[in-house]
């Protein structure tokens, strides 16, 4: 399946001032009235529905914001010429771009693709978390997060909608730290995995994509 995706990188006017969940509210709101009759051509032939078709991020100090599917015409529209984003009360300069919409490749291609976390990767609720703390011992817990990150891809590839032609596989080394996380203290996880999922760069999984967590980057030179 081939997803239409569109980059930037941001940096706001006024930085002390700039609260980047309400820049990801307000822009949120601006794809939700933004006619499709003005997106271009292709860019949202396949709608999304259960994942954030527009995310804003910190990513390694970098502001970024990624628009997918109908979130990449809105993007590269409201872009288009100029040399902001506005959303909200601060304005932020756009300092790199991509030069039009990409066509990236997503789904099982007989390779298997390697993959780190840039962001912590935010995988326990309640339930799993008890689970998690339940467990005795390295690899318990190992094999416990290797099914769990299995099941996130699997979800991940369903919110797109996209049809699985067979099992999604996972092979992880993950490592956990404690994180505060709106005034509670929460387990987090970082590190790498391998998988038959070809995903493109700086997509999200787990929980809170929309926010920031879980965003992958493909390590180079992996794919087999």
């Amino acid at each position: 399946m081939i997803l239409p995706i569109f980059t930037l990188t941001l940096e706001p006017e006024n930085p002390l001032r700039f609260m980047l969940p309400d820049f990801r509210s307000a822009l949120t709101r601006q794809l939700a009235k933004f006619p499709a009759s003005a997106l271009p051509p292709g860019s949202a032939e396949h709608s999304i529905h259960r994942y954030p078709a527009l995310q804003c991020k910190q990513v390694k100090g970098e502001l970024m914001a990624i628009g997918i599917c109908q979130g990449a015409g809105f993007l590269w529209q409201v872009t288009s010429g100029n040399s902001q984003l506005e959303a909200g009360d601060i304005p932020c300069t756009i300092t790199s771009r991509d030069h039009e919409i990409r066509r990236e490749v997503f789904g099982i291609d007989g390779r298997i693709h390697e993959y780190e976390f840039l962001t912590p990767w935010l995988a326990l609720n309640q339930q799993y978390a008890k689970k998690f703390y339940d467990l005795s011992g390295k690899p318990a817990r190992d094999a416990f997060m290797q099914d769990l990150l299995t099941r996130h891809l699997t979800t991940l590839a369903r919110s797109l909608d996209y049809e699985l032609p067979e099992p999604v596989t996972c092979t992880a080394k993950v490592k956990f730290l404690r994180e505060r996380i709106d005034r509670e203290n929460v387990i987090v996880f970082l590190g790498k995995f391998r998988t038959n999922l070809c995903i493109p760069d700086y997509l999200g999984i787990g929980q809170s994509v929309s926010q920031g967590y879980g965003t992958i980057r493909a390590i180079p030179g992996t794919g087999e």
